[in-house]
This record gives C-alpha cells, structure tokens and sequence, in this order.
C-alpha cells in the first residue's frame, strides 16, 4: 500500500520548510501589507486611512476653509439673483418647509452639503476638484428661510435634522407661551417667527433632499477620482510592485528551501567526516561538492522558477487590483490584504492548470491538482489569521516569533494531512479513478491510436526479426553512427564495415570510387 511508503517525516519538514520561507517568511522582507491596501480610495481617505503620504500631505496642506470664496463665487450669486426674481413673481419655495415665499419673508441661498464641509472632504481634495465649484453645483444649492439656514451652519443635514428634533418640544411650548399673550413687543414677534419657521421644518422632504444632493456630490468625486490617469497609474504602479515582490517571494523560497534541504544533509556529513582528520583541501573539495549539488537541485527545479515567475507575477497583479477594487467600498484589514494575495495566487495557479493541463492529466487527476493548490492556499489563510489572533495575546518578549512560528506549524500540518487525504484516501482514490475514466472523445481516439502505434512498433520488431534477421539493437547503433558523422569519407567507412560484417556481396569493389562508376557504366 502507498500508506506504507509515505516518509512522514521528509514530508513535515519540507512542507514547514516551504511555508516558513515563503508565506510567513519571505513575506515580512518583501510584502508589507497594511490597513486599506496600496492605493488611496475615496471610502479610505475618508476615514483617515490613507495609502501614500503624497496624498496625505497635500491634503493637509489644503489651506484654511474661507467662507468669501465659497459665498462670492459666481454661480452663488447667479443662483441668488434668480431666486429674488422668483421671490418677486412668488414663485419661490421654501425647500426645507415646502412653503412659498411672501414678499416680507427674508431668504437665505442654502448650500445642503455645507462648504465647510465640502472643503475640509478629504475625498474632495483627493480627486482634486476645486472646493468653491464643487460647492455650489445646481444640485447643491437651495433657497430656505434665514431661520433654518442659519441655525444649521456647518452642519451635516443629519446632525443638524437630530438637533431639530430634539428641540420640537420645546419650541412648541414657547410658541403656545407667547401666542398666549395679548400683545407682543417687536422682539417677542421675531422670536415667534423664527420659533415657527423651525416648527415648519419638514424632515422627511429635509432628509431627501440631502440625499439626493450627497447621490450627486459623491457620483461626480468618484467619478473624476477613479476615471482619472492618477488612480490608473497607482493602480497599476502597485499592482506591478505587488506582482514582482510576489514572483521574488516565490522563487526565492525555491531557492531557500533547496539551499536548506541539501544543507541540512551535508552538513553533519562534513563535521562527521573531517572531525578527527582536518585537511583544508579535502575540505574545500568537499565543501565544493556541496556547492555543486546545490546548483544541480536547481537547475533541476529550473521549471518550477518559470512556473513560481508567472503564478506570482499574476497571481500579484490579480491580488493587488482586487484589493484596491475592495477598498472602493471598504478598508481592507491587514490580514484581509495578506489573505486575498494567498487566495488569489492560488486560483489564479489552479485556474491556469485547470484550462491548459499543460500535463495532459486526466480528469481525476486534474481536479486532485487544483485542490491540492487551493487546499495549500486554505491552510495559509487559517495559519495567518492564527499568527493574526496569536499576536494580539501574546505579549511577552518574542511572543510575535512564538505566534509566527505556530502559524508555520499549524499551516504546514493542515497542508500536509491535507494533501496525504487527498493522494492516499480510499474514498478520494475511489473518486479519483472514477473521473479518471471521462474522457472526450478525441481523448479517446488518441489512446486508442498510440495503443495501436505501440502494438505495430512491436510487431515490427518481431517481423525484422524473423524474416530478415534482423538485430534491431545493431541496427538502431549503424543508424546513430551514420547520424554523427561529419563527412562523406566517414559515412563511406561505416558503410563498407557494414557491407563485410554482414557478408553481402556488391557488383562492384566497395572501396573503390572507380569500380563503382564501371559498375554504373556497364548498366
């Protein structure tokens, strides 16, 4: 049984080996994942998360919000005169109330998302549109009574509508104080005003509007921020950076875990072999041949660094795109960056095996592949959030090297009882062996075509033999010598050995050019 064979030991060690060097070591030199990914988003900026310290600068650097700019720009005052006209033909509209304007009522030109806030908008800045023209866009402006406008400020619609509300209580009660009164003094009259016009306040309709406006506001900073040559270049800039360190990463675990397997092998072999008898000489030779066996795994795991190249290449531009695209709509943590890399690399591996079979694998085959890659990229995932959860409680001194290194051995076990279920299992074989069996029909007629080929080639062999005597192995050596040879008076002397070892009579002298043309003359 395979069960017997299988070296447990051998295949702990590489298994930890090859994790430790690659996902969990090589992992902390070349990819330093972090909060929100690799590049800026507006969802991000937002919550002071921010990619570059480029982006983050400037918009420290934004400057001082001045309320001038913001109430005497062009648009604003155009807006302004337009109302004061309707005003005039009463037509305007109260947007927060839904009343209409007398020619007595005093109106204020609201901005809904207010200009402090427009300026100090971190996304604002990102996308870099100008403060005072995104403020007073159509969509942003609207008229209200000076009551409302000037008790909500700076406010956000929402806070300002929670405030409103707390206060409707209280402002029903002095309304009902002073409409209780015989006469009010000019003061008194502009108190119950301004109460009444905060009475007036619909929420509802106050609410939508905001909405509407915020739809408007953040549609155009997204779309000058993400349609911009500034995201594409980040974009890509960190998806090629996150793709090359993840193609070192992979091939430089090759290349550790192999320097590591012959070492550890050959190093007791050297102590134990020049302890009682030191010669520098034989040393070095020694030591030379180690070099030498070194070079030799390598060279023959040269495929495995074009194949580790383009999975991690790939694999890391896959990875760093789908973080940024996750980070549109919410910051990605640490662990989540590290887990969509290791997810990705490994789809995008079994993926690319699963479409080409570069093996020509049958089915069953094929499909054990692919889920030993992702089952590989399982037990990463759960080692990491392990290593994750393990940092934050242990606190003592090397507590992080501790968690590190229980990570490596949880997901080194998971890999390896993992991958032994699937190879060795009597269930998975019995599955393996029943996919084994679909093939397409060309599948099908190639295995029955090379069947047929080798069943001819052998029945060749046989037929040479008996009927012409044949020996298909001295054959094949007078085929090979005539290939080698670099000129005719070469090929002449193979030949005339030929024509004596096996006896064969010409009509004409085999190693004279002039009796051969004779021969040819007499014809």
């Amino acid at each position: 049984m395979q069960q017997k064979n299988y070296n447990w030991q051998k295949e702990v060690n590489d298994t930890i080996v090859q994790s430790l060097v690659t996902s969990f070591g090589l992992d902390f030199l070349l990819l330093k994942d972090k909060k929100g990914g690799d590049v800026d988003t507006i969802h991000n900026v937002r919550n002071d998360i921010w990619a570059t310290e480029v982006e983050k600068d400037r918009y420290e650097n934004r400057g001082q919000y001045d309320s001038h700019e913001y109430h005497s720009h062009e648009n604003y005052k155009e807006t302004n005169r337009r109302g004061k006209q309707q005003k005039l033909s009463g037509e305007l509209i109260d947007s927060y109330t839904g009343e209409t304007f007398s020619q007595q009522d005093v109106t204020n030109l609201d901005h809904i998302i207010a200009a402090y806030e427009v300026h100090n908008d971190p996304a604002r800045v990102l996308a870099e549109i100008d403060g005072a023209d995104l403020a007073n866009r159509d969509s942003n402006l609207t008229f209200t009574n000076e009551t409302l406008n000037k008790s909500k400020k700076a406010q956000k619609m929402a806070d300002f509508m929670v405030n409103l509300k707390s206060q409707q209580t209280q402002i029903k009660t002095e309304i009902n104080v002073l409409e209780s009164k015989g006469q009010l003094t000019d003061i008194e009259l502009k108190k119950l005003k301004t109460l009444k016009n905060k009475q007036k306040a619909n929420f509802d309709v106050m609410e939508a509007i905001d909405k509407k406006a915020r739809k408007q506001y953040d549609a155009e900073i997204s779309r000058k921020y993400y349609s911009s040559s500034k995201f594409f270049v980040n974009t890509a800039s960190a998806a090629i950076n996150t793709g090359l360190r993840m193609e070192a990463r992979q091939m430089l675990g090759i290349v550790f875990a192999e320097l590591w397997f012959e070492l550890k092998d050959a190093i007791p072999k050297l102590i134990e072999q020049h302890k009682t008898n030191f010669k520098l000489k034989i040393f070095i030779e020694d030591l030379r041949d180690v070099v030498t066996n070194i070079w030799e795994r390598l060279k023959v795991r040269f495929k495995d660094f074009w194949t580790e190249f383009n999975n991690g290449l790939f694999g890391g531009l896959l990875a760093s795109v789908t973080t940024t695209m996750l980070n549109i709509f919410l910051t990605s943590t640490k662990l989540i960056v590290k887990l969509i890399r290791e997810s990705v690399n490994s789809l995008f591996s079994a993926a690319k095996l699963l479409f080409f079979n570069p093996e020509n694998l049958a089915l069953g085959d094929l499909l054990k592949s692919a889920i030993k890659i992702i089952s590989t990229s399982i037990s990463v995932i759960l080692g990491s959030m392990i290593t994750t959860y393990l940092n934050g409680i242990l606190s003592f001194p090397f507590g992080n090297d501790v968690a590190v290194f229980i990570g490596v051995l949880i997901s080194g076990l998971l890999t390896l009882a993992m991958c032994y279920f699937l190879e060795h299992s009597e269930f998975m074989q019995k599955i393996w062996n029943f996919l084994n069996k679909f093939r397409n029909k060309y599948e099908l007629t190639l295995q029955y075509y090379r069947e047929v080929n080798a069943a001819l080639d052998e029945y060749l062999v046989k037929l040479v033999q008996l009927e012409f005597n044949f020996n298909v192995t001295e054959m094949q050596v007078f085929t090979n010598a005539l290939q080698v040879t670099n000129s005719e008076y070469e090929r002449k002397i193979i030949l005339n050995q030929e024509i004596k070892r096996n006896n064969i009579v010409l009509p004409f002298d085999a190693e004279s050019d002039d009796s051969f043309s004779e021969w040819l003359d007499s014809l």
